[in-house]
């Protein structure tokens, strides 16, 4: 039994307003490209949280209550729950899942600048009071399976996760304190801030060489009415000297 401690007076209804729906940008003619600002880690914590948001005890049955009451950032909440000096944090429904970012590091290297390299920390919590019983102990394991055959799944069509989300760790309870039993699951994913975005900062220009390339070859791009540049002619740009010899001597 979890007793939940004294609340401020705040609203019951509060809910998370963070959402995602990231659009894919389209590439055609005429088409204004923003500049596009992103998270890689809140990407990652967004995605990894709609998965485990959409698990059911039974895997089989969408129908089935949700396997996890609670999806949230761990900022310790457990640790405030089984303390010895009692229970401080506000009620929580459990089963929960907890999810921390831990070693994380950028690169440094000139061609990987923007890419980072971290260790996804997945903490989540039972309540099997039973858990003594011969089918029940091995609950943890079923769940840690389902976890991470959704989260393999969801590379199909979770852009946050493509780059690197590899499962590297699992972890069973030595304890069981106030009925509850925490496992871990560690992911070493990989990613990208924005600003190796390729569109970031991008200015759309359309470039004429003469005398190889000119306006008239592209006309529906000379918005300003350029027309054909006549210099520099192809003579000035593209000669051959005889008397200039670059083999050695010895070759001739």
């Amino acid at each position: 039994m979890i007793v939940e401690k004294h609340k401020l007076n705040t609203q019951d209804n509060l809910t998370d307003t963070i959402e995602k729906s990231p659009t894919a940008l389209v590439d055609k003619d005429n088409t204004t490209l923003e500049e596009v600002e992103n998270n890689p880690l809140e990407d990652v914590y967004m995605a990894v949280r709609r998965v485990l948001e959409s698990l059911h005890t039974n895997p089989d049955d969408e129908s089935s209550p949700k396997l996890f009451r609670t999806v949230k950032i761990d900022n310790g909440q457990f640790e405030r729950i089984v303390r010895t000096r009692g229970n401080t944090e506000y009620g929580i429904p459990f089963p929960a899942a907890f999810i921390r970012f831990v070693n994380v590091r950028y690169l440094v290297a000139q061609q990987r600048i923007g890419e980072g390299r971290a260790t996804m920390r997945i903490r989540f919590v039972l309540n099997d009071l039973n858990n003594g019983d011969d089918v029940v102990e091995t609950h943890g394991f079923r769940v840690f399976q389902q976890i991470n055959d959704a989260i393999q799944d969801a590379k199909d069509y979770e852009a946050a996760l493509n780059e690197r989300c590899n499962l590297t760790y699992f972890d069973m309870p030595e304890s069981l304190d106030h009925g509850v039993q925490p496992y871990w699951i560690d992911y070493e994913i990989w990613f990208r801030t924005s600003s190796s975005f390729q569109y970031r900062k991008w200015v759309d220009r359309y470039l004429v060489m003469p005398p190889f390339t000119n306006h008239s070859d592209a006309p529906e791009h000379d918005t300003d009415a350029h027309g054909d540049h006549d210099k520099p002619k192809i003579e000035e740009v593209a000669k051959f000297d005889p008397s200039v010899n670059t083999l050695p001597e010895d070759n001739v």
